[in-house]
């Protein structure tokens, strides 16, 4: 007899502590382990491979986001994709930090100066890597970018476009990596002030006293 769509209820799985499996629907159950783990795992057919997926804990994973990633999963395998191969390539893209620290290592070798280097990296950790250093590499937008700017555009104007560079430099790795297809730094300007370019002089130094010669 074919179960129900949807069997599980959010306060049974909180409260159920008997080993086993416990099914819902688009091949979602819930496995309890004899130690007391519980797990949601979805069995699925892949390109005509019968396959579990491990989807996470329930600490960590509520039955609402179990069933929907399930239901996304199913989706995609119906129409000739591979759940398993999206998940793998979506953990092997990178934090906007991690990207930064792997292009300043791939072009390290290539700076004449070591501390051009040093200055590619220490920039990003100063001014961006707080801000959008843990966002994903492809969900980086103009308005992550403009936000690092802004509040040194104007005061920082050399410092600013350097680290504007810098970014535009990690995003168009990530392009060459297939995570994204633009850059969030093209369009960043447009919600910029125009730099005033202003020449420092440097401070007169004070005329020396002079001695009156020697007769």
């Amino acid at each position: 007899m074919r179960k129900p769509a949807k069997s599980l209820t959010a306060r049974m799985v909180q409260t159920v502590t008997k080993p086993g499996k416990y099914f819902d629907g688009h091949g979602l159950y819930l496995r309890v382990d004899p130690t007391g783990g519980k797990f949601w795992v979805q069995r699925i057919v892949i390109n005509g491979k019968r396959c579990e997926l491990g989807m996470g804990s329930v600490d960590f994973v509520t039955l609402a986001d179990a069933r929907g990633a399930a239901f996304g999963n199913r989706k995609l395998a119906r129409e000739g994709g591979d759940p398993l191969a999206a998940r793998r390539s979506a953990q092997e893209v990178m934090t906007f930090e991690e990207a930064a620290r792997q292009v300043h290592e791939i072009n390290l070798p290539t700076w004449k100066n070591p501390k051009h280097g040093d200055q590619f990296l220490n920039t990003l950790a100063t001014y961006a890597f707080p801000i959008i250093g843990n966002t994903r590499a492809p969900d980086v937008t103009t308005a992550d970018v403009l936000a690092v700017l802004q509040p040194i555009w104007l005061e920082k104007a050399e410092t600013a476009r350097r680290v504007k560079q810098r970014i535009g430099t990690v995003m168009k790795w990530c392009i060459a990596k297939g995570w994204r297809k633009d850059n969030p730094v093209d369009a960043v300007d447009k919600g910029l002030p125009k730099q005033t370019t202003k020449k420092e002089h440097r401070k007169s130094l004070p005329t020396p006293k002079l001695r009156p010669a020697s007769m």
